[in-house]
Formats: structure tokens, sequence, C-alpha cells
């Protein structure tokens, strides 16, 4: 492996991958997961090894996680809400209801999680 220079802690290094989350399945099953997403210096644990220009202080501050709070569940009151609309316009089958709730979710969780990171 290449050794590259650590632009934080000024060591020479071989980055570390990060993998994304896995859910646990049963019986020592990973469900999910696994995807390479980042890496880190392993000495200094920088995912910015790479980077001259130092990162926003407000990136992953607690001030986003306080503030994602509120806008997710105003973005989560708007996309139930459309999804009802919208399910009541089509006669209010249960199907769509139950398909804008999951929608609702995954994208109000895809957002918060944008957001703080």
């Amino acid at each position: 492996m290449s050794r590259v220079l650590c632009n934080r802690c000024k060591r020479m290094m071989v980055p570390r991958v990060i993998f994304s989350r896995s859910i646990a399945g049963g019986w020592g099953w990973r469900i999910g997961g696994g995807k390479p997403i980042s890496s880190c210096c392993p000495f200094c644990l920088s995912e910015h090894w790479d980077v001259v220009v130092e990162p926003s202080p407000l990136r992953g501050s607690v001030l986003m996680k306080v503030l994602s709070i509120p806008l997710t569940l105003i973005m989560f009151t708007l996309l139930f809400g459309a999804s009802n609309e919208l399910a009541s316009y089509m006669g209010g089958s249960a199907i769509v209801q139950w398909i804008g709730v999951i929608g609702s979710v995954v994208a109000t969780y895809k957002f918060g999680r944008w957001f703080v990171n």
C-alpha cells in the first residue's frame, strides 16, 4: 500500500476506510452496510486528512445538530401531509398512504443525516 502525508498531523500513513453501518439481522447476519463512505488518518482520526483548507467549523457542530431537529420535524410534517393529500385525491387508498408514510420517514432520515454531516 502507498503511504501519503496527512495534512493534519503531518505523518506518513495509509488511510483507513470507513464503511457504512449495517443492521443486525439475527444469527450473525448483517443486512446492508459495508459500502465505503470515507477514509481517515489512523493517527489523528481526521476525515479531512487530504484537505489543505480547513472545513467549516459549523459542520457537525452542536448547533447544526440542534437545528436539525425542528427542520426534520417540519420536513416530515410537510411530506406526511402531502402524501395524505395524494392518498385522499386517489380515493383514500391504504397502499398509497403506507407508501407515503414510509417515503416520508426515509426522506426525513436522509435529510437529517445530510444536514448534520
